[in-house]
Formats: structure tokens, sequence, C-alpha cells
């Protein structure tokens, strides 16, 4: 089989798909929201320096904390040995995110910080978009897709889609390899989960539910003397990226294992996870917050199951176990790793779906903890890192 003439009809198939009426309106949508989100944090940005210390006086001024990190990917390039006294090192930010910022900052004459600020504005778009058109066979209305749209749009963490950070890139990549598999696009889905490990180490296990999805298409008692060229590249690709930054890192490094290491030094090392999360229920604010929230996560993989879409459900459930098997004390951070799941979203969208009060509901809370992310964004609290 020629696998030139294979990707090609992919792409004109998909291509056509992404060309049709529907799609555009669902790109009209997203632009809509992803307009008001910016207005939404720029303008909570801008109120949080009348109150406060914060400064705020252009896009750069929100890149922060694993901004900066990003930032050192690009200049000067990955560390060849940890510079600081406690191992940390820059090894563990994939690539892929301050790759696409790299252009803006050489081409564009855009500061360091401000290109990574502005690439991840603009991959909240895809973001947004992506996950309306993940699962748009299921809406009907208009509403239905405003709906869905604004739940990236107006995410309690959308902060991250606006401070250099890669939770849009990656999101919006799973988003858009759940959106080729369900379609039978095998090469394509493949190619977003390799570009998503690429993004986040965690993208990697998007090949366990592609898995499910070839077989699951193919049927399960299929003749696998048939072979299927297009699904079984397409489970390739998937790893393809941390496969590639794991070669680059042993040749740079001498360690191709040095990304695993690097996030020991940043406090993720393999644990028992029930005393952590015991422990974390049982403290007070922030750390009970968070550890509802993985509980939380955690029942939206048997509601996923119970909505019989067991891809969505493996997926979640093997990201949340990476963070749930190296618990940061106080499970510091661990909200961003659950709020910006596709999987997560579509089930919150499927609790939401039939009940306008919940609804309503739903947005008050989840726009009043994007602002309140925003106003300790600049006040330099450790429950936004």
């Amino acid at each position: 089989m020629d696998v030139s003439a294979v990707l090609q009809e992919q792409h004109e198939r998909s291509a056509a798909v992404l060309r049709s009426p529907r799609s555009t309106k669902i790109f009209g949508i997203a632009l809509v929201l992803w307009i008001a989100s910016n207005v939404f944090v720029t303008g909570v940005a801008k109120i949080t320096t009348w109150e406060s210390t914060a400064s705020y006086h252009r896009m750069a001024n929100l890149c922060r904390w694993d901004c900066t990190w990003y930032a050192s990917v690009i200049k000067p390039g990955y560390v060849s040995a940890p510079t600081t006294a406690d191992g940390s090192t820059n090894w563990a930010f994939n690539p892929l995110f301050p790759i696409t910022a790299y252009p803006l900052h050489k081409w564009l004459r855009l500061s360091l910080f401000g290109s990574l600020v502005l690439a991840s504005k603009v991959e909240l778009l895809l973001a947004i978009y992506a996950f309306i058109l993940m699962f748009a066979d299921e809406m009907k209305t208009t509403a239905q897709l405003v709906r869905a749209g604004s739940l990236v749009a107006f995410n309690p963490y959308v902060i991250y889609a606006h401070a250099g950070y890669a939770e849009p890139l990656y999101f919006a990549l799973i988003a858009l390899g759940f959106y080729f598999a369900n379609r039978k696009r095998w090469i394509l889905a493949g190619l977003a989960g390799g570009f998503a490990s690429a993004a986040r180490v965690v993208g990697a296990v998007f090949a366990a539910p592609y898995f499910v999805a070839w077989l699951r298409a193919r049927g399960w008692r299929s003749d696998w003397s048939k072979r299927d060229l297009n699904g079984l590249i397409g489970l390739l690709l998937c790893p393809l990226g941390s496969a590639l930054l794991m070669l680059y890192l042993y040749h740079h490094t001498g360690d191709a294992l040095s990304l695993q290491h690097a996030h020991v030094a940043w406090g993720r090392d393999l644990a028992n996870p029930f005393p952590a999360l015991w422990w974390n229920l049982r403290e007070t604010q922030w750390s009970r917050v968070w550890a509802i929230m993985m509980v939380a996560a955690w029942l939206t993989c048997g509601w996923l199951f119970k909505l019989r879409k067991p891809e969505l459900a493996i997926y979640l459930a093997l990201a949340l176990s990476l963070t749930f098997l190296t618990p940061i004390v106080g499970y510091l951070g661990v909200a961003r790793y659950i709020w910006w799941q596709p999987p997560f979203l579509y089930g919150i969208y499927r609790a939401l779906r039939n009940s306008d009060a919940a609804w309503v509901l739903y947005i008050a809370f989840a726009s009043g903890m994007a602002a309140f992310m925003v106003i300790g964004w600049f006040g330099g609290h450790n429950f936004v890192v």
C-alpha cells in the first residue's frame, strides 16, 4: 500500500469536513468565545492593578512560573546538566509549545515572554474549536455549541491559556485526536496524539484510547489476517513525540529518561497515592479543594463509562494516574491537570446538558473562579502555579 497516497486521501477527506458549513459555524462560535475570554482575562487583570501591587501593562506581564521555564527552552535551550542545588531543570518541559512560540519571537520580533503568552492565547482558539468539533455530532442547536465552547473559554483555570503555558495546545491536540479517531481517520488521530506527547508527557497515553477506538471500529472479533495499515501506522505515531524527545535528551544529556528524572527533582516521585489523598481531604482550604477535585475527576471516569464513552474514560483515568501516583504535598498544581483534560470537560457538559438551572450555576462558579485565579496569579499565590 502506498503510504503517501493514504495520507493524501485522509488529508483530503478531513479537509472537506473542516470546510463544511457546520465547521465554519463552529469556528465562528469559537472565535466569539475566544474574544470574550480574552476580554474577560484582560479586564480582570487590569482591575487587579487597582487594588493591589499587581503590574499589568502588556501581555508579557502574564508570563510567570512555568512560562519562564518554557522561555528557557527557547533560550538558551535544554541544559546538559542540572544547574540548581535541588536538581530542577527545564528537561521537565516538553518542546512543542515553545516551538510554536519561537516564530513569534524570531520573525515578528516579539519579546520572549510576549511570544509565549501570545502563542498560548492563539492556541486557546484552537482548543475551543477542537473541543466543540470533538463531539459536535451530539449537538443539534447553536446554544449547545456555545455552551460546549464556553466550558473551555471560561474554564475555572483559564488563566493558563493566557499566560504562556502548554495547556491549550495539549488540550486542542487531544480533542483533535478523539475527533479524528471517532471518524476512523487513524493516521490523523495518531499524528494528533504524537504531537500531544511532544506538548505534554501525559499525551503519550493517548495510544491506549486510540487502540480501544481502533478495536471497536474493527470489531472485537475481526479477522486479524486482514491488515489495517492505517490503524497500525496511527498507533505507532501516538507516542512519537515522546520517543523523539527521549532520543534527543539521550544524545544531549546521556540519559533518555532525564525528563522523568527532572519530574522527580520537581517533587513528583512515585508514592502510595491514598495516604496523600486522605491527608489532603482532612486538610483545610486549597488542599481539600484540590482533593475534592481529584475525587470528582475519578467519578467522572465512571460517568464516562456509563455514557458508553470508554475511550474518554480510559484516557482520563490514565492521565489522572500520572498525577495521582506522583502526589505533591498539598496537591499543589493538580487542578490544571484535571481541568485541562477534554474528557473531564465533556463529562461536565453531559451532566449539565439537560438543565438550564444547573448550567447557570456552573457558569457562575466557573467565571467567578477564573476571575479569582487571575487575581491570585498577580498576587503570587501558590494555588495557581
